[in-house]
C-alpha cells in the first residue's frame, strides 16, 4: 500500500508540472548574416549580408523544468527590403522553476520566405532581395533567454535571443540570429 501511495503521489506530481503552461506574445529583430551559395560567387558579399529585420509571433509551452513548446511567428521584413517570412518551430525547453526562469531550447522548424521575383532587369539590390526569397526551407534553432513570471497575476515578461541555421536556402547556408522581448501568460 506504501508503494501504491507513494507512486500515486510521483504520477500526480509530475502530472501537474507538464500540464502547467504559458503563452508568450513577443515581437523583435533578426539579424540574417550572408547567403552563401555557389553561384554568387562573383557577387558582391554585402549584396548578399542580410539587414535588420522585425518579427512577431507567440509561442505556446507545457512544462515546468522540462518542456516543449511550439513558435509561430511572422516577419514582415526578412534580410532585405521586400522579403517576408513566416517560421513555425518545435522546440525542448529546459527551465528552471519559479519566478525569475532562466531558460535553454533548442529544435527544428521550417521557414517560408518570399519576396520579389527575379527580372532579368532588376537591379543588384532587387536581386539580392530576391536570392532571399528562397521560399520553404527546414531550420534548426538554438537559445535561451529570461522569463519574468507572474509579475501581475498571471502576466510576465521574457526576453529571448536564438540562433537558427538553415541549411539549404539557395543551396548553400543561411545563419541569422533573432532577439526578441515578450509578454508571458502563466496559467
Amino acid at each position: 500500500m506504501k508503494k501504491l501511495v507513494m507512486t500515486l503521489v510521483f504520477v500526480l506530481s509530475a502530472a501537474s508540472l507538464l500540464t502547467a503552461g504559458e503563452a508568450i506574445f513577443y515581437g523583435g529583430a533578426q539579424k540574417p548574416g550572408t547567403l552563401t551559395f555557389d553561384a554568387a560567387a562573383e557577387a558582391p558579399e554585402e549584396l548578399l549580408e542580410g539587414d535588420f529585420g522585425a518579427t512577431m509571433g507567440a509561442r505556446f509551452s507545457a512544462g515546468r523544468v522540462l518542456g516543449f513548446e511550439q513558435n509561430i511567428s511572422f516577419s514582415p521584413r526578412f534580410a532585405k527590403e521586400g522579403v517576408k517570412a513566416f517560421q513555425m518551430d518545435t522546440n525542448l525547453v529546459l527551465q528552471a522553476p519559479g519566478r525569475v526562469v532562466p531558460y535553454a531550447t533548442a529544435g527544428i522548424g521550417f521557414i517560408r520566405t518570399w519576396g520579389p521575383d527575379s527580372d532579368p532587369d532588376m537591379d543588384l539590390e532587387d536581386l539580392a532581395a530576391a536570392a532571399f526569397g528562397f521560399g520553404t526551407r527546414f531550420t534548426v534553432n538554438y537559445g535561451g533567454g529570461i522569463k519574468l513570471r507572474r509579475l501581475l497575476g498571471p502576466l510576465g515578461f521574457n526576453i529571448d535571443v536564438r540562433g537558427y541555421q538553415v541549411p539549404d536556402a539557395q543551396d548553400g547556408s543561411l545563419h541569422f540570429i533573432q532577439t526578441t522581448a515578450g509578454a508571458v501568460i502563466s496559467w
